[in-house]
């Protein structure tokens, strides 16, 4: 049986393959000695496995992307995420089983897997998860608690496994959240960054979720065992310090500033959601003024530029 395939050499960066859930891309007989036709599964693939032969098939829309025997599909679409191992998301629970709770990452998607293993215990304990440990679930996260967490593991069928083993991962709170397309957050070395002259700490998503607060020291570089126990102490000093009229104001003008390039439908990156922050200033614009339709043509407007 002969099968429409994706070859190496149509697969270039000067040829772009647009393919649809459930076509075939590489196929590898199980019968060729030397592997010549092997592959690799990368994210928007899955593998179906014949008697004579392995496929490779797209599980999503999207455009084939080769890097050796590296095959996977970037998904074209923008409502849907394809998560990949190492993704920062931010995500919300939805529901507490025995041994894992339930977290929605993006509206009307499959709810992912945080396990009772792959959190910290309160003081940072490492030790083999009990029984107690299962009944105190709800201590630590209950239902619509907000969630950062990454990816640990992608499941054959499309779901995902998170963990929150960073200090930096964890329960969200006394912040902002704005959700934009998944496609319009570009994949960086750092998904946790400080904007606008150390005001704000930002968790840019690559769900398309993105958290805003107020800018806490940055604990990783302290070292030492009593990390954990000081990042919780201040999570929960961060917790409950209202904002300040001002820090509340300019929250606003970030989130809206982040809303103007999604209402483009440019690429949000920490540049260019500081340039429309500062350009909205500069134009002597309130937070409400901003998303008015005129307003979000000229504060975009270097972004739409450069993207051309």
């Amino acid at each position: 049986m002969s099968h429409d395939t994706i070859s190496p050499s149509s697969s270039s960066s000067s040829v772009k393959h647009l393919v649809i859930p459930g076509q075939i891309l590489a196929v590898s007989s199980l019968s060729d000695p030397n592997g010549q036709d092997s592959f690799l599964r990368g994210h928007g693939t899955y593998v179906e496995k014949t008697e004579t032969e392995d496929r490779l098939v797209a599980s999503v829309l999207g455009i084939v992307q080769r890097v050796n025997k590296l095959v996977s599909v970037e998904s074209v679409s923008d409502g849907v995420y394809v998560g990949q191992v190492g993704d920062l998301v931010v995500g919300r629970i939805t529901s507490v089983t025995s041994q894992r709770w339930k977290v929605r990452l993006i509206p009307h998607a499959r709810d992912a897997a945080l396990p009772l293993s792959g959190v910290h215990l309160p003081g940072g304990v490492q030790r083999m998860r009990t029984a107690q440990d299962s009944r105190d679930m709800r201590s630590y996260l209950q239902e619509g608690d907000l969630v950062s967490a990454e990816v640990h593991k992608t499941q054959q069928d499309g779901s995902l496994l998170l963990h929150t083993r960073s200090v930096r991962y964890g329960k969200l709170e006394n912040g902002c959240i704005v959700t934009v397309p998944p496609k319009l957050i570009p994949r960086r070395k750092n998904h946790f960054t400080t904007i606008l002259n150390q005001q704000f700490q930002v968790l840019w998503g690559c769900n398309g979720v993105i958290w805003m607060q107020r800018a806490m020291p940055d604990l990783e570089a302290t070292g030492g065992p009593e990390l954990v126990e000081l990042q919780e102490r201040r999570r929960v000093e961060h917790a409950s310090m209202p904002l300040s009229p001002e820090e509340r104001r300019n929250l606003a003008r970030l989130r809206n500033a982040i809303e103007c390039l999604r209402l483009v439908f440019c690429r949000v990156t920490q540049e260019a959601v500081e340039q429309v922050y500062e350009t909205s200033l500069a134009l002597n614009l309130n937070v409400s003024q901003m998303l008015v339709p005129v307003n979000v043509i000229r504060l975009t407007e270097p972004s739409r530029k450069a993207e051309g």
